[in-house]
């Protein structure tokens, strides 16, 4: 009975160790599946659940102010937390490379609301809100951040190819936005020569320009023609042409 008892224990030990080698095989060196995934996993589903969580945080935040709620400073202080809080669960950071990478680049806009160094995703701190942060405030930054997201799910920003620090994360954004305005304000100066151009070249009756036809000095002051008398005194240009 003994020995039995020995071999069946010996043939599952074995067949443990078959699966354990197979799942190896699977899923690489940990034999089994870890937090840590390839380096380059596709990140558009956390990109797109994220932009609708920003988008809940922003109507929110817009309907508080169009309603002329202003929130207390804890409330306040909560919203900024939680936010925060649903980011970090939502990207997890420690379950893949590319994962962390994004999370450094999510911290470096939020820095802008939170102090990133006391921030703890499972404890609510005050300290963790910069003291600065206004609704207004935390509004316009989420809807950088909810920018930034759409901007990295398209492709139109390329994931870098490390773990930003915080500086190195808000150099990067700062530099987008500002690459953004340029080709606005250059897109803005095109339209404006060409409605410029349309104007200088624009012509009523035959090659002359609108303002080519030269106005009678003699001309009537308009008001006194119909009324006999001017309503407009010491303003009409027509009857204080010397002035």
């Amino acid at each position: 009975r003994r020995a039995v008892c020995q071999r069946r224990l010996v043939c599952a030990t074995v067949a443990a160790i078959g699966r354990l080698a197979g799942a190896s095989l699977l899923f690489g060196q940990r034999g089994v599946v870890g937090p840590m995934v390839a380096a380059n996993e596709p990140l558009e589903i956390i990109f797109t659940t994220l932009i609708q969580e920003l988008q809940k945080k922003i109507d929110q935040l817009e309907l508080n102010i169009k309603q002329g709620h202003s929130p207390t400073r804890r409330e306040l202080e909560v919203f900024v937390w939680k936010t925060g809080r649903v980011v970090r669960l939502l990207v997890k950071p420690e379950a893949s490379s590319a994962r962390e990478i994004f999370w450094s680049e999510c911290k470096g806009i939020l820095k802008k609301v939170i102090n990133i160094e006391k921030f703890n995703p499972g404890v609510f701190t005050s300290e963790c809100v910069l003291e600065e942060v206004m609704e207004s405030h935390l509004l316009t930054t989420l809807k950088k951040f909810q920018k930034y997201t759409r901007q990295r799910l398209s492709g139109e920003i390329e994931a870098p190819r490390e773990v930003l620090t915080m500086e190195s994360a808000a150099k990067r954004a700062k530099k987008q936005e500002e690459e953004q305005e340029a080709a606005k304000k250059k897109e803005d100066e095109e339209w404006w020569k060409k409605e410029d151009a349309k104007w200088s070249n624009w012509t009523d009756v035959g090659d002359k320009r609108w303002d080519d036809e030269a106005s009678d000095p003699e001309e009537e002051c308009p008001d006194k023609v119909k009324y006999g008398k001017c309503s407009y005194g010491r303003q009409c240009g027509f009857c204080n042409r010397e002035l």
